[in-house]
């Protein structure tokens, strides 16, 4: 009696342990899939915390190793004596040239003996300008100002050099497009060639512009002004007679230059003399008729 009941309970526990196998399973392969559907988006495995940093609105992105393009330059004022100004910059003109620098300007003003003062504008190697410095504070010159300036061009340059590589690929494209292309019409051809010296033209500008902008960030930039003046004599003791002693020797000239300008001026009105005295004869002629006639009218 009790095996006729157990019996029919086996298949029972079978089919319940298959049930809750199934259910145990479907998760699985609900799970590889979702495992499949993210490995077709390249899902990438865990990994550590990744810091991430914003820069500011309008600041260009820095990227690792990047050359820095950036132009030096210094302003200096020398004081020195009068008569030093021209050898001074003559020795530094020349120290220049054994450094090899550039000059860009150098000139020499001269206020007779009580002032001269001198300009120079020139670029230097980096490695060449401790020499050509100290060499501006040697005596007798005095450094009275020096300022020190630098401006980042690297931007300039970069665009300059991102500008020249698209001229120079669509002018490259274009040169191909002539030489292969089986058209032979003459407006088509003479289209291509004018857009072709076009795109050449602003490749050799913008050249010009990214060498000049390299030379600047090369090249340190030293603008040096010379002040040059005399000593104040001292005053002499007592009286000085100098200022009467310089217009008594002036006096001669002076009287002569003004006889002959009151000469100059005489020979210019003389030859109008003539036409104000008719003029004047016909005014007085007019005043005395129209005197008459007032007097006929009252």
């Amino acid at each position: 009696m009790m095996g006729c009941v157990r019996r029919p309970r086996l298949p029972l526990v079978l089919a319940a342990c298959l049930a809750v196998t199934a259910c145990g399973k479907a998760p699985e392969k609900k799970a590889e899939v979702v495992t499949g559907s993210a490995a077709i988006v390249a899902t990438p495995p865990a990994a550590a915390p990744v810091h991430m940093s914003f820069a500011a609105p309008g600041t260009p992105p820095q990227v690792p190793g990047q050359r820095k393009y950036v132009a030096v330059s210094h302003s200096y004022i020398l004081s020195l004596p009068v008569d030093a100004v021209e050898a001074a910059q003559r020795h530094h003109l020349e120290l220049c040239a054994s450094l090899g620098c550039e000059i860009l300007e150098s000139r020499l003003n001269r206020g007779g003996a009580r002032w001269v003062n001198a300009h120079t504008t020139l670029r230097l190697p980096p490695s060449a300008f401790a020499t050509f410095a100290a060499s501006l504070a040697a005596p007798p010159a005095e450094i009275t100002n020096h300022a020190e300036s630098s401006e980042d061009k690297t931007m300039a340059v970069l665009d300059l050099d991102k500008r020249l590589e698209t001229k120079a690929a669509l002018r490259d494209r274009l040169t191909t497009l002539l030489r292969e292309t089986p058209s032979r019409n003459v407006g088509d051809l003479l289209n291509l060639e004018r857009e072709i010296a076009q795109i050449q033209g602003d490749i050799e500008s913008a050249t010009a512009q990214r060498d000049y902008l390299r030379t600047q960030t090369e090249m340190v930039k030293v603008d040096i002004q010379y002040d040059g003046a005399s000593a104040d004599t001292p005053k002499p003791e007592g009286v000085n007679w100098q200022p009467l002693k310089t217009a008594a020797k002036d006096f001669g000239d002076i009287l002569v230059e003004s006889l002959a300008n009151v000469m100059t001026f005489t020979a210019r009105m003389l030859p109008w003399a003539p036409l104000v005295l008719v003029a004047g004869w016909l005014l007085r002629l007019v005043w005395r008729r129209w005197r008459r006639w007032r007097r006929k009218a009252a």
